[in-house]
This record gives C-alpha cells, sequence and structure tokens, in this order.
C-alpha cells in the first residue's frame, strides 16, 4: 500500500475494524511517559520501571481487550466500540488521578460519568479519535523525558571531586556523632523578626544549658530538602544540577557519599533513622549500615510522604544496642516542616504562620527528650541540631517561593535554618569560626575531629541558590552571596 499518511490515518479512523489493544496501549503509554516525565527523580530505578510498564501498559491493554471481547460475545456486541470507549475514558483518569482522588473529587467523578453517558446518548463510537489524541498528547512528556536521559548521560559529575586529601582523614577524636535534621527548622534572626514572630528563648536555652553552641546566622545552602541534603552529604556546591548517569539527590544522600566513606573509613557504624521514606522512593542503594524502612517495604505509587513511623523508640532501641561501636546517626525529624506546598482554598500567610508555630512547639518537645536521652546514655556524644532549609513562612505557599525573590525577609525565610552543636570539646572554636552553611558542616566537624586545620583551606562558598523556574530546576540564581548580602535584580 503506497497510501500516504493523511491516508492511511483516515482509514484507521473510518473503517470498521476495533483496534482494543492499540487502545488500551495508548492510554497505559501516555499515563506512563506523562508520569515518567514529571517524576523520574521518584522512578529511575530498574525495578520500578519494569513495574510501571507492567502497571500502565500491560494492564491497560489486558483491561480494554478483555473488556472488548466479553462485549463481543455477548447480546450487547454492537456496543464493543462504545465499551472501548468506556474503558479508555475509565482508565485515563484512574491512571493520572488515582481512585481515591476521583471519589473524593464530586468534581471529577462527575465528569467521569458525564462523559461515559455522552458515550451512550449520543451514540459516540468513534473511540479511534482518542487514540489519535493521546499520542499526540504524549509527544510533549516523551520529549521531557528525552531531555532529561540525555542530560543523565551527559551531566559532568566533577562536581564531586574533593579538592583534597579529605576523603583520607583519620580522626583523633571518635565520639557517636547524631545528625538530627529537624526538617524546614527556622532560625533564630527568622523567628525573632516580622514574619514568624515567635520567641524561641526557651527551647535556645535549653540547648545552652546542655552546652550547644549556637549559631544564629546559619542558612541553607539550597531550597529543598533534597538539593541541600546531596550538597551537604557531598560537601560540595551542585548548583541545583547534581544529576548524572542516573544518579539523583537520593542515591547521594543514602547512598556513598563523601561523608559516609569518611566515617567508615573511620570505623564508625552507620544509622539512618526517618520517619518517612521520603529519601528512599527511587530505591537507592543503601550505604547505610542500618535504616528503618527497608526498600522491598515501599509502594511504588507513592512519594513517600504518606508512610509514617514513630521513630523515638527505634532511636533509643539503637542506642542501646549499638554501645560498643563508634555510630554515626542521620536522623530525619520531619517536624517543623515548612509552610503548605501548594496553594489551596483559604491557604493565607498567617494561617499558615501560627500552623508552623505549633509545629515548632511539636519539635522542640521531641528535641528536648531526645537530647535527654542521648546524653543519658552517651554523655561524649556529638550532637548537631541541623535543619536543611527554613519555613518559607511570609508566602502564602512553599511553592511560591520559586522565582526570583527581591524581598530580603522572604529571602531570608526560605535558607534561614537552625544549627546547634554540643561539641563537648572547647577546642571547636579553633574550627567552626567560618560555618555558616550545610555545605561546609561535615569538613568543619571532620576537621575538628581529625585535629586537621588544613582541611578548613577548602571550604566552599556560603552562597545560597535559589530556583526560579518550577519547571526546571537546573534555572538557580544566587539568592544570597558568600558574604550574606541578598540579591538585586
Amino acid at each position: 500500500m503506497n497510501l500516504k499518511i493523511k491516508d492511511k490515518l483516515n482509514y484507521f479512523l473510518k473503517n470498521d475494524a476495533d483496534y482494543p489493544i492499540l487502545a488500551g496501549f495508548s492510554v497505559g503509554f501516555y499515563a506512563m511517559v506523562f508520569y515518567f516525565s514529571n517524576n523520574f527523580d521518584l522512578v529511575n530505578s530498574w525495578e520500578q520501571t519494569l513495574f510501571f510498564l507492567f502497571y500502565y501498559i500491560i494492564v491497560s491493554v489486558g483491561v480494554v481487550f478483555v473488556i472488548s471481547k466479553i462485549i463481543e460475545k455477548s447480546k450487547y456486541n454492537s456496543f464493543v466500540s462504545q465499551a472501548i470507549f468506556v474503558s479508555m475514558l475509565l482508565l485515563l483518569p484512574i491512571y493520572l488521578f488515582g481512585i481515591s482522588n476521583i471519589l473524593d473529587s464530586n468534581k471529577k467523578m462527575g465528569l467521569v460519568l458525564i462523559l461515559i453517558l455522552s458515550l451512550f446518548i449520543f451514540k459516540i463510537k468513534n473511540y479511534k479519535y482518542c487514540i489519535v489524541l493521546l499520542f499526540l498528547m504524549s509527544v510533549i512528556p516523551v520529549i521531557k523525558l528525552g531531555k532529561i536521559i540525555y542530560l543523565n548521560y551527559t551531566n559532568s559529575t566533577e562536581w564531586k571531586l574533593q579538592p583534597d586529601a579529605i576523603l583520607k582523614a583519620e580522626f583523633k577524636k571518635k565520639p557517636n556523632i547524631y545528625y538530627i535534621q529537624p526538617d524546614g527548622y527556622a532560625g533564630e534572626v527568622n523567628l525573632k523578626g516580622n514574619l514568624y514572630r515567635y520567641d524561641n528563648s526557651a527551647f535556645d536555652t535549653f540547648l545552652k544549658e546542655k552546652k550547644f553552641t549556637l549559631y544564629p546566622n546559619y542558612r541553607s545552602n539550597y531550597e529543598s530538602t533534597l538539593f541541600s541534603n546531596s550538597s551537604c552529604f557531598f560537601m560540595k556546591h551542585h548548583f541545583s544540577n547534581e544529576f548524572s548517569k542516573f544518579k539523583y539527590a537520593r542515591d547521594l544522600i543514602i547512598g556513598e557519599n563523601p561523608v559516609l566513606k569518611i566515617l567508615k573509613n573511620n570505623n564508625y557504624k552507620t544509622f539512618f533513622i526517618t520517619e518517612r521514606p521520603y529519601l528512599l522512593m527511587n530505591r537507592p542503594e543503601v550505604f547505610y549500615d542500618y535504616c528503618n524502612f527497608k526498600v522491598g517495604e515501599l509502594p511504588y505509587l507513592s512519594d513517600g510522604w504518606s508512610d509514617f513511623r514513630e521513630i523515638t523508640n527505634t532511636i533509643k532501641t539503637q542506642i542501646i544496642n549499638n554501645k560498643d561501636t563508634n555510630n554515626f546517626f542521620f536522623i530525619e525529624k520531619f517536624k517543623p516542616g515548612h509552610i503548605a506546598t501548594y496553594k489551596f482554598a483559604g491557604t493565607n500567610k498567617e494561617k499558615e504562620r501560627i500552623k508552623y508555630i505549633e509545629s515548632i512547639e511539636e519539635a522542640n518537645q521531641w528535641l528536648q527528650q531526645i537530647i535527654v536521652f542521648i546524653e543519658a546514655k552517651d554523655p561524649g556524644a556529638m550532637i548537631i541540631i541541623g535543619a536543611d532549609h527554613g519555613g518559607f513562612v511570609g508566602f502564602d505557599y512553599a511553592l511560591e517561593a520559586q522565582k526570583k525573590v527581591t524581598d530580603s525577609m522572604l529571602i531570608q525565610s526560605i535558607f534561614g535554618a537552625k544549627l546547634a552543636i554540643k561539641w563537648n570539646n572547647v577546642q571547636h572554636s579553633e574550627y567552626d569560626s567560618k560555618l555558616k552553611t550545610p555545605v561546609n558542616l561535615f569538613r568543619t566537624v571532620f576537621s575538628f575531629l581529625s585535629e586537621d586545620k588544613n582541611l578548613l583551606n577548602h571550604l566552599q562558598p556560603d552562597a545560597s541558590y535559589n530556583c526560579y523556574d518550577p519547571t526546571d530546576f537546573t534555572k538557580v540564581y544566587k539568592a544570597i552571596d558568600e558574604n550574606g548580602s541578598t540579591a538585586k535584580f
């Protein structure tokens, strides 16, 4: 057949044959490339790829094909085309929104029902137009996914290299180290300021009584947990462009990284204890010796936010059961968090501020409890209370910050973060005088433990970077420079 493409398309659309396999494939293919192109950092493992090939492609093809055959062999065989169309209209919103979201939304459920009723009332049966439309709609996510894959192959990994011999650092002191990260805990300057308006002096007094050193001007280098932690654990800047060779922030934080390698070289046993498996969802190769979540237990259709585990008893148990080893604990506490991520009805700055302050108070109670326990069981421990970023109070919702922010207080609200360290050694003041941001946190700690001040010769610039395009996280600007001055446009 030497038909032109247009003639072939017309033939496909107007002939009487049914194509249930192609119909199912079109739905599954669009849903899969749409999901992958928007969540690639969550689903970039081979295990997940195989699962989603089955979930989207095989299931949708199977469902549409079986339904069409059942109708074809029944007394309603004149409605095969409508049955295929209905199957497509049911599967697509289920894939895109999820059954629970559709059932929870009267508007979404009503729209699906109206579309299905319309098929029968107006005897619409040419689902082939829908197949063509879905393949056309797939073009944009396919291009986006292709760009992601291309960048993964071509992005340089040079930023990960250390500028000195810090990987060979030998500790002269080996206390157990507890790096407790209360997500989004704002720094003292922010909490006292006009945006937060909260007196946190009672908790700060508690920390000072426990011999913590406070760093009131500490701030994060990046605005998100993933970017901040990947920079922190590599002790290097990536400028929000860290992904390469299919390694993303979660792989860098939970997998093999310079901080963990240095600790293991000094015979430390490593623990990752978290309330939610947010950092585990793309199935990274876990380099920690212990993790309270097993990768095999994780759901596929989740960002890890809904699976919560109380960690207090787990921390206590691991401390008690590991008294004979040098231990490093990375403890992820998702309080206070930050203001609501997305805009929704009724969202406003003051309501979000109040909820955030309530979360601060809950975080303080928990931190006091765990600090008291650690001191009782491990009095010589080094305890680091270090937040990954600020609380975003002052915005209506957190994603509103993904733009070029000019207000200095709002910029500080994004980055100003809590840091308090119990060094248990007055000599720390010889090492931490320049400690301002997470990218230099562990270099400072390792310099102190190895008693090697030469490691401080390669501190990274204390700049903070913010994304200004929510569709492309590599588009960043220097929101705060090395001297603490905010950006001017």
